[in-house]
């Protein structure tokens, strides 16, 4: 009895000494993990040393720089666990020098990549938007086909069925004359076959083609529907984004709306209309256009703006090249052209024109040379231009004290070449008088002769002075 009763005792005693083991296992689990977390919470908190300190630190120290990950209890006992394996391992250290960083992205980051998001959305969304209005207007061009092509065999059919009685009239008519007796009623009975089986056969043809017609009348109208209805959700959605966004909308449509303009400005100068394209690029500019691609069309325009310029010069040195003052006008417009750094264009045409002009300029002093040399003889100083002969005189004044005026020279008349060829005298309408001509004046054969000729005949010229 008594020994049943320590064996009871024994039994009742083992569990408690399995927990007790347990107990003390758990609590050394427990500690072990304790010293895992202060480990780890030391490393941190070395990690927040050295990086309040960097500034005293002379050398470089090999930080990794990541962004920590926000873990778990499991996360933590895993990391707890991982520290504990590898405090051993030189190349796994808690030390400061090996810890990471932990990078917090800016508000102006975050809103840039926000940005970017709803532009690529907005941009895929308008992409979309324009993929389905050209598939709608696709399949409203295919079913427009496919109805007029349903409407061109209901009205043939309907021809078809209309000639029918004018031909069954043609043939009785030619069995009536070529046929008689027994053969006419027969073949006019086949014919009463044949076209009753061909017009129950064109009804029917025709009742399908008219039912065809109408179900794709019935189908385009539904299709117009669902169209709208697809548009409209599509344009929904798009609105959503950009009134989410307005500014990055906004910039997307100026970037777009920069295209075309592009687009149009390059039109424009290549159909010449250079005042519509320098206002095309100047709404490219204030659209933010692509600045390579504005260069490259103003530098466009500029050569086409030189190239106009040299056309307008050449057309006007090519213009009356004939006519006289032609060789001066000719030398101005090579001055202007030199001036606007488009010489080496124009020179070309300019020295084919003042050949031209020369030639007229010569032969108009050929004609001249005889005018001259009798008004030489009438006692005038011819001074020849272009086209242009002016007749002088000199008048004395006798008395007069003062050396300086005792001499004048007076423009009698002029002479002016036409276009019809006759040279007309005019008289200045107010007095021209000089003290002395030009020297080339003086220079000339002409003022020579004059000058010998009065040496020869004073009397003549004091006559001639008292005359004047």
């Amino acid at each position: 009895m008594e020994s049943t009763t320590m064996q009871d005792l024994a039994l009742a005693t083992m569990p408690m000494q399995v927990l007790v083991t347990e107990s003390t296992e758990e609590n050394a689990a427990q500690k072990e993990n304790a010293q895992e977390l202060a480990a780890l919470e030391a490393s941190l908190m070395a990690c927040a040393t050295v990086q309040s300190t960097t500034e005293y630190i002379t050398d470089a120290v090999p930080c990794q720089i990541a962004t920590a990950p926000i873990l778990d209890d499991q996360g933590k006992e895993k990391a707890a666990t991982n520290l504990a394996a590898h405090s051993d391992d030189p190349e796994y250290s808690t030390e400061a020098d090996l810890c990471q960083i932990v990078v917090i992205p800016t508000l102006e980051e975050i809103t840039t990549a926000i940005a970017d998001a709803a532009r690529k959305r907005i941009e895929s969304a308008h992409c979309e938007m324009d993929e389905t209005r050209a598939r709608i207007e696709r399949e409203c061009a295919a079913r427009e086909i496919t109805l007029q092509a349903m409407q061109e065999r209901v009205r043939n059919i309907q021809a078809s069925l209309d000639r029918l009685v004018g031909e069954r009239a043609e043939l009785e008519k030619r069995a009536r004359t070529f046929l008689s007796g027994g053969q006419l009623n027969a073949m006019l009975g086949q014919m009463h076959l044949a076209f009753n089986a061909r017009q129950l056969e064109l009804e029917d043809a025709l009742a399908t083609a008219k039912t065809d017609e109408a179900e794709e009348q019935e189908e385009i109208q539904t299709a117009s529907v669902t169209d709208a209805l697809e548009l409209q959700l599509a344009q929904q959605e798009l609105e959503k984004l950009e009134s989410s966004a307005p500014e990055v909308a906004q910039a997307i449509k100026l970037a777009e709306s920069a295209g075309q303009i592009i687009a149009a400005a390059r039109q424009a100068v290549s159909d010449g209309m250079l005042h519509d394209a320098a206002a095309l690029l100047h709404q490219a500019r204030a659209a933010n256009a692509d600045p390579i691609v504005v260069a490259d069309i103003e530098q466009q325009l500029a050569s086409a703006k030189q190239d106009e310029v040299v056309r307008d010069l050449v057309a006007r040195i090519n213009a009356n090249t004939d006519q006289p003052g032609a060789l001066k006008r000719i030398r101005e417009m090579i001055q202007e052209a030199e001036t606007a750094g488009i010489a080496d264009k124009v020179t070309p045409y300019a020295e084919h024109a003042m050949q031209i002009a020369r030639n007229a300029a010569n032969a108009r002093f050929a004609q001249a040379r005889p005018i001259a040399n009798h008004l030489v003889k009438e006692g005038f100083i011819p001074v020849i231009g272009d086209g242009r002969i002016e007749a002088w005189t000199k008048l004395s004044r006798n008395g007069d004290s003062n050396a300086e005026h005792q001499s004048t020279w007076v423009l009698d008349h002029i002479l002016s070449l036409r276009g019809n060829g006759e040279w007309r005298t005019e008289k200045p309408r107010v007095p021209v008088t000089r003290k002395t001509l030009s020297p080339r004046v003086m220079r000339s054969r002409w003022y020579h002769e004059w000058v010998a000729q009065q040496a020869s005949s004073p009397s003549d010229s004091e006559f001639t002075d008292q005359r004047v």
